[in-house]
């Protein structure tokens, strides 16, 4: 029997990563002897306002800092990566649902960011065994035309940013799913949910628009 495939986007829709960049930034922080504020000002100088956090590269960050402070570029990375910080990150519904759909569903992933940075969150936080590695598709800019003609044709994809999902639901030949964390507000022209926990539900009943 062929099982269906749903990938999921990483950031915001698996992974918290507010919580991650406040968690590794009171790590350097510490390190350093600074105040968080002094840390974020010092930043500044380094975060890619048009790119978004797509465009974060923890090594160019972590050098960035460390001679910003003249301090210790090993001592930073340390922090950068303590486990703890990938500690909790994971949204509280996502474990338990990945669990359950591993079982009736090849589960896969759609992101965008730097590969390896992507993976090491997916390793770190414990989840990255639910995934097939067949169905692991990150790119720089996942909207390309390139990408985009990579995903496996019928395929539900989940994400958090609805701009992404109405994009996707322009191909036609895949199934977006908006999961909304932040309000009750409902996508206009496709299944929304509000936790993963909603996802079976809305995979028996799944028609569009």
């Amino acid at each position: 029997m062929v099982r269906e495939k749903v990938l999921f986007d990483i950031d915001y829709t698996l992974i918290d990563t507010r919580k991650f960049k406040e968690s590794f930034k009171k790590k350097i922080s510490e390190f350093l002897g600074i105040s968080i504020e002094d840390l974020l000002l010092a930043e500044q100088g380094y975060v890619k306002k048009d790119g978004g956090f797509t465009d974060f590269v923890p090594q160019e960050y972590i050098d960035f800092i460390a001679d910003s402070f003249n301090s210790d570029k090993f001592g930073i990375s340390k922090a950068f990566f303590d486990d703890e910080n990938f500690a909790d990150i994971v949204f509280p519904d996502v474990y338990e649902s990945l669990e359950t759909l591993s079982k009736i569903l090849d589960l896969g992933i759609f992101s965008e960011g730097f590969r390896d940075f992507q993976l090491l969150k997916l390793y770190k936080t414990g989840i990255f065994n639910f995934f097939n590695e067949n169905l692991i598709f990150i790119f720089r800019r996942k909207l390309t035309p390139e990408a985009l003609n990579m995903i496996p044709k019928g395929c539900f994809i989940v994400d958090d940013n609805p701009s992404v999902i109405s994009v996707l639901k322009e191909k036609q030949d895949v199934r977006p799913i908006w999961l909304n964390r932040k309000t009750k507000e409902e996508h206009d022209n496709c299944k929304t949910i509000f936790s993963l926990n909603n996802f079976e539900k809305v995979l028996e009943n799944y028609s569009s628009k």
